[in-house]
C-alpha cells in the first residue's frame, strides 16, 4: 500500500514521526505529536496512529512512545525517468517510466530522481546498459564523480574530469571516447550519481 491510502493529515504525522526518530532515534509521545499539530488532545492523535497501523505503517506497543515504523513506512517512492532532455523539467510526466520504493535513509535528497542508463560507456565503473542509477540533482560535481550531464539535448552518464580550466566527461570504457566540454560542445551538469540498481 502506497501513502495514496494515506489522508493529507495521516501522511503529515507519518512524516513527523520519520523525520523525529530520524533526528533523536525515537518516536515523539502522543502529546508531542499532538503540540506539533495544534491537537487539543492526545485521543485525536491516538485514532490517527491506529489509522496507520491498520493500513501497515506502524505497530504500536505499550507505552506512550512504543511506535515502531515499519518497513512500509520508511520507503520513499522514487521515480524512474527514461530520458533527460534539453528545455524541459527532468521530472515532467513525459518522462517518467515508473517509480521504485527505496528505503529513505538511502533516498536522502527531495528531487531525487532514478535514470535508466542506456549503453556501456560506464561498464568498467560497474555501471551497466539497463541499470538504474540514483541520481542527486545538483548543479556542479568534484573532478571524479560520476554525473549525469545533457549534452547536445541528451543525457549521458559520465565520469566528470576537471583539470586546469578544461573540463570533459570521461567514460569508463576503452571503446569510447572522452567528451570534451568547451563553449561550442557545452554540457550542463543535472546531478551527481550515488547508486546503482540492479534487477
Amino acid at each position: 500500500m502506497s501513502t495514496s491510502a494515506l489522508t493529507p493529515r495521516q501522511k503529515e504525522i507519518l512524516e513527523f514521526l520519520r523525520r523525529t526518530v530520524e533526528k533523536r532515534g525515537y518516536p515523539p509521545s502522543l502529546r508531542e505529536t499532538a503540540s506539533h499539530f495544534g491537537i487539543a488532545g492526545v485521543h485525536a492523535v491516538e485514532k490517527h496512529l491506529a489509522a496507520l497501523e491498520q493500513k501497515g505503517f506502524l505497530k504500536k506497543g505499550v507505552g506512550p512512545r512504543a511506535i515502531e515504523l515499519t518497513e512500509r513506512a520508511t520507503a520513499r517512492a522514487v521515480p524512474i525517468v527514461g530520458r533527460v532532455a534539453a528545455g524541459r523539467p527532468i521530472l515532467a510526466e513525459e518522462n517518467r517510466i515508473g517509480t521504485l520504493a527505496l528505503d529513505a535513509s538511502v533516498v536522502r535528497w527531495k528531487e531525487a530522481f532514478l535514470l535508466k542508463v542506456k549503453g556501456e560507456s560506464m561498464n568498467g565503473a560497474g555501471i551497466l546498459d539497463g541499470d538504474l542509477v540514483l541520481v542527486k540533482p545538483q548543479p556542479d560535481a568534484e573532478s571524479g564523480e560520476i554525473v549525469v550531464a545533457l549534452l547536445d539535448g541528451e543525457a549521458t552518464v559520465k565520469r566528470l574530469i576537471k583539470k586546469g580550466g578544461a573540463m570533459m566527461l570521461q567514460p569508463e570504457n576503452p571503446d569510447f571516447e572522452p567528451l570534451a566540454i568547451t563553449r561550442q560542445s557545452p554540457a550542463q551538469i543535472i546531478g551527481r550519481i550515488v547508486g546503482v540498481f540492479r534487477f
